[in-house]
């Protein structure tokens, strides 16, 4: 503000030359992303009552972000006829936006090109999914996913459920951004996996911003090789649980 202010008084002649001029703008850095290891995730996962509709669907919303690195967005807007719960494949190809009011709209465009992909889950994720489309009330292929009923869910009910439920289990309180930062660590610390694979996962464009944020996070040592999530998951006892609850047949 200060070389803008001077940059006036010289154009008005109040002052010969601006000698803030040469000066460079102060650079901040951007605010850290918190994000959690899979055993922060289990510990989140255990504060869930499953005997309760609305839990096994913020139960099934963290676990699918988590396992799939998708943006906000992208997990919101997704119907069930973008899963292949056979062949074990998500088609991301659009985001939702919300205009206010109840109001939304589902775009068929993801953030960058990159972000039109097709996803591989792993076995546990698919047990996850099934488990909540047979409880789900509204579960037809033109339904929503992760929605209660027949409405999407909001980006701020997410924002909300994820930070009473790390409270909760007393692990960092993070965002639905945080939860893709957290696969893409897993992904490359754990499993191992090349950051080429990743950023194309995650629908990124620059493989050096994957690699710079995320090649840190995670001290312990895994060697994978080829190996799935799936039998990484087994090793850490994070398993998907079985369906056991009626369909909540509330209104929203």
């Amino acid at each position: 503000k200060l070389k803008k202010c001077l940059n006036y008084a010289e154009r008005l002649e109040y002052i010969e030359n601006n000698p803030c001029r040469k000066l460079d703008n102060p650079k901040g850095e951007k605010p850290k992303t918190e994000f959690w290891t899979v055993e922060e995730l289990d510990k989140v996962l255990k504060t869930f009552d499953l005997t309760v509709y609305e839990e096994r669907q913020f139960y099934t919303a963290i676990w699918l972000y988590f396992m799939t690195g998708m943006r906000v967005s992208e997990g919101l807007s997704l119907k069930w006829s973008d899963i292949d719960l056979k062949n074990k494949v998500i088609h991301i190809q659009s985001t939702l936006e919300y205009q206010g009011n109840g109001k939304y709209v589902r775009k068929e465009q993801t953030k960058t090109r990159a972000g039109m992909r097709f996803l591989e889950i792993d076995d546990e994720t698919v047990k996850v999914l099934q488990n909540w489309r047979t409880v789900q009330v509204y579960n037809r292929e033109d339904n929503f996913v992760l929605a209660r009923f027949n409405s999407p869910m909001n980006k701020s009910t997410l924002s909300r459920m994820l930070k009473r439920h790390a409270l909760a289990a007393k692990v960092p309180v993070i965002t639905g951004k945080g939860l893709r930062h957290s696969h893409d660590s897993f992904m490359i610390n754990v499993l191992k996996k090349d950051v080429l694979y990743v950023s194309a996962r995650s629908g990124r464009t620059d493989k050096a911003t994957t690699l710079n944020t995320y090649s840190h996070f995670y001290d312990r040592q895994i060697v994978t090789g080829g190996a799935e999530i799936t039998e990484v998951l087994g090793e850490l006892g994070l398993t998907a649980n079985p369906a056991t609850i009626p369909p909540s047949k509330e209104t929203e």
